[in-house]
C-alpha cells in the first residue's frame, strides 16, 4: 500500500469496491423494484478525493467528492510567474498545438502533482510547497503529451508517451518499474483501473495492460480501424471501454477479452475537421448505463441554425427536426443506441490554426446527489434577450430520468445562476469541473467559480428562476489591472482584469474583486506569441484533488491554492 493514506482512504475504497461487486452479482432479469432499490441505494460513483486521472476517474466523471470551503491560501506557482509575479522568468516550456496537444494536464496522488511536460518527462511537485520531488525522463526522450493516471493501491504512475511506450513509474522515488510498447504512438490519456491500465493509440488500437508485470490481457488488441481521437473511459457496471475515432464511429469494447460490444455513428455528418471528437473524452454515467459523447461542429455553430429557444422542449423539438446539429450524444451502454437527447446546442471555444476556427472544450460532469440520485453538469444554449447567438451560453444541471425532478424529462438542464468567466459567450466555452456543491468553468481569461446554495425542485426552469450560487473569487490567468501593489499571495482585493489585445490595463475582460492570478501587470505565454488568445486550443484546466485547488493555465503554467473544507 502506498504511504500517507488515512483509514478514511481505505475504507471509501472498500466502499466503492463493494458498489461496484453488488452491480456485478446483481442476476440478470431481476425484478425492477430490486435493480432500482440497488440503484439508489448504491452508487457506482467513484469516491476517491484525489484526482488520480484524466477527469478524476476512469468513467471521466469530472467531479470530486470534496467542498472546498473559504477561505483559500495561496501555496505556490509552477512554470509561471516569476518571483513577483510581474514577469515570465519563472515559464519555461509551453503546451499549445505546435508543442504539444491540449491534453497534457495534470493528476495527483499521494501529496504530490503529476505533470506531463512534453520533452522535459514527468514532473512529481510536492503539493504542499511545489518543489520537484522527481523529474522522470527515460532514454531517447519521449514526448508526453497527455494525462498520465496514479494508482493509489501501489503508488505507482503510468504515464503514455508518443514513443508508443507506457511506463510504469514508481511514485516513491521516480524510478521506471516497467513499461509496455504498444507499438504506435499513444496520445490519449490513460485509464485505469484496478490491476489493468487501457491505452489508445493514434492507429485506433485499444490496449488492455496487466499493471502488475505490464504484459498484454487480451490476445491482440482492439483494431478500430480509426485513429483514435479520445481517450478511454470504462464503465465499472457493465465491464465495457469506449472511445471516439476520427470516422466518427463510437466504439464499446469488451473488457474481458477486447470483442466489440457495439459500434455506432451517432451523427449524419462526414468526418473530417471540424467535425470530429478530438480532444474530448467519453462520459459514463453508470446509474443509468449511459456514455456521453461530444463531437465539434465548427465555425457555423455560432449563427446556425439561428436563435436557441429557452425552453426544454423547444430546445430538444430544435434538435430532433435537425439531427445535423446534434453535438452531444446520451448513449446506451448496452446497446449504443441515443437513449434521450440532450437539450445541448452545439458550443466551442475559438482555436486560431491557420484560420480561425472552433473546437468543442467543454463535456458532461457526472454527480451523485445526496439522495442518491445521478445528474450531470453540461454547458448549453438558450437565446438571452438582447443578445445574439453568440452570447446565448448556460451552465444547466441536466437530469437523466423523469424521476430526478418533477415536471422533467432526461435530457433537460435547469438553468444555474453562473455568470463569472464570461460563461455566455458561446464561442469561450471551456471545460468545467464539480467539487462537492462548486463549479469551476476554466475559460482562457480566468477560472469562474460558483457554489450552488439551492438547487430545490421549484429552481432552474427559466433564466429568472435559476439554481441560486454565491460566487467565490475566480482565478486569472493575467492579471494587466496594474495597481502597483503586487501581493506575494497573488490575490488582489481591488479585482484585476485579464489582458484584451484590443486595449491595456484594466480596459480587458474584467473580473471583479476580489481575484486571484498567475501573473500581474505582463501578458501570460503564450499570449506574446501573436499578442492573442486562442493561441490553440489549451490544456485550461482547474479541479480540486484533496485539500488543494489546481488551475493549469494557457501555457501549462500552474497555480495551487488551498482550501479549509474537511477532506472525506
Amino acid at each position: 500500500m502506498c504511504t500517507g493514506r488515512g483509514e478514511g482512504d481505505v475504507v471509501r475504497e472498500i466502499r466503492a469496491v463493494v458498489s461496484v461487486v453488488a452491480l456485478w452479482i446483481l442476476p440478470i432479469g431481476a425484478g425492477a423494484a430490486t435493480l432500482n432499490f440497488q440503484l439508489q441505494r448504491v452508487s457506482t460513483q467513484p469516491s476517491s478525493s484525489e484526482w488520480h486521472q484524466d477527469a478524476h476517474d476512469a468513467q471521466r466523471t469530472g467531479y470530486v467528492p470534496v467542498n472546498p470551503d473559504t477561505p483559500w491560501t495561496y501555496r505556490w506557482t509552477w512554470n509561471g510567474a516569476g518571483p513577483t509575479a510581474g514577469s515570465t522568468s519563472g515559464h519555461f516550456y509551453h503546451q499549445i498545438s505546435s508543442y504539444t496537444p491540449w491534453e497534457a494536464r495534470p493528476v495527483a496522488g499521494n501529496g504530490l502533482l503529476y505533470v506531463p511536460a512534453n520533452q522535459y518527462g514527468i514532473y512529481a511537485l510536492t503539493l504542499s510547497s511545489g518543489g520537484v520531488k522527481w523529474n522522470f525522463r527515460p532514454s531517447g526522450t519521449p514526448i508526453f503529451q497527455s494525462a498520465p493516471a496514479y494508482d493509489p493501491a501501489t503508488d505507482h504512475l503510468y504515464a503514455a508517451a508518443a514513443n508508443g511506450v507506457l511506463y510504469k513509474i514508481n511514485c516513491a522515488n521516480g524510478a521506471e518499474a516497467g513499461q509496455y510498447n504498444a507499438g504506435n504512438p499513444i496520445r490519449k490519456a490513460v485509464a485505469l483501473i484496478p490491476g489493468y491500465a487501457f491505452v489508445v493509440t493514434t492507429t485506433g488500437h485499444l490496449h488492455k495492460v496487466r499493471t502488475s508485470d505490464m504484459t498484454t490481457a487480451w490476445a491482440a488488441p482492439y483494431a478500430a480501424g480509426s485513429p483514435a481521437q479520445t481517450m478511454p473511459a470504462w464503465s465499472a457496471g457493465r465491464r465495457v471501454i469506449v472511445f471516439g475515432t476520427q470516422d466518427l464511429f463510437v466504439h464499446c469494447v469488451n473488457d474481458s477479452d477486447g470483442s466489440r460490444k457495439w459500434r455506432v455513428k451517432p451523427t449524419s455528418r462526414s468526418p473530417g475537421y471540424p467535425y470530429e471528437f478530438e480532444g474530448g473524452w467519453p462520459v459514463v454515467a453508470e446509474q443509468h448505463g449511459l456514455v456521453f459523447v461530444r463531437m465539434n461542429q465548427g465555425i457555423g455553430l455560432i449563427f446556425d441554425p439561428g436563435d436557441w429557444p429557452t425552453t426544454m422542449s423547444a430546445i430538444r423539438a430544435k434538435l430532433e427536426s435537425a439531427p445535423q446539429w446534434k453535438n452531444l450524444f446520451a448513449l446506451n451502454l448496452d446497446t449504443g443506441q441515443e437513449s434521450f437527447t440532450p437539450c445541448v446546442g452545439p458550443q466551442g471555444v475559438e482555436d486560431f490554426g491557420p484560420n480561425p476556427n472552433l473546437r468543442v472544450h467543454s463535456f458532461p460532469v457526472i454527480k451523485v446527489l445526496p439522495d442518491g440520485k445521478e445528474v450531470a453538469y453540461q454547458t448549453f444554449r438558450a437565446q438571452i434577450a438582447g443578445q445574439d447567438p453568440r452570447w446565448d451560453s448556460h451552465l444547466g444541471e441536466m437530469v437523466l430520468d423523469s424521476t430526478t425532478v418533477p415536471g422533467y424529462v432526461a435530457g433537460d438542464l435547469r438553468y444555474i445562476d453562473f455568470t463569472s468567466a464570461f460563461i455566455h459567450i458561446t464561442d469561450e466555452n471551456c471545460p468545467i469541473t464539480v467539487a462537492g456543491d462548486t463549479l469551476f468553468f476554466a475559460h482562457w481569461a480566468g477560472t469562474g467559480i460558483h457554489r450552488i446554495t439551492d438547487r430545490s425542485n421549484t429552481r432552474g426552469g427559466s433564466q429568472s428562476n435559476k439554481i441560486t450560487t454565491v460566487q467565490l473569487a475566480p482565478i486569472l490567468r493575467a492579471s494587466t489591472c496594474n495597481d502597483g501593489n503586487f501581493s506575494p499571495n497573488h490575490y488582489q482585493a481591488s479585482g484585476g482584469a485579464q489582458y484584451d489585445h484590443g486595449g491595456s490595463g484594466c480596459s480587458g475582460r474584467w473580473f471583479g474583486a476580489p481575484a486571484w492570478y498567475q501573473y500581474y501587470g505582463v501578458l501570460d505565454p503564450p499570449t506574446p506569441l501573436r499578442d492573442a488568445y486562442s493561441e490553440g486550443v489549451l490544456p485550461r484546466y482547474t479541479f480540486v484533488s484533496g485539500r488543494y485547488v489546481i488551475t493549469v493555465g494557457n501555457g501549462g503554467d500552474i497555480l495551487v491554492l488551498q482550501h479549509s473544507g474537511t477532506v472525506p
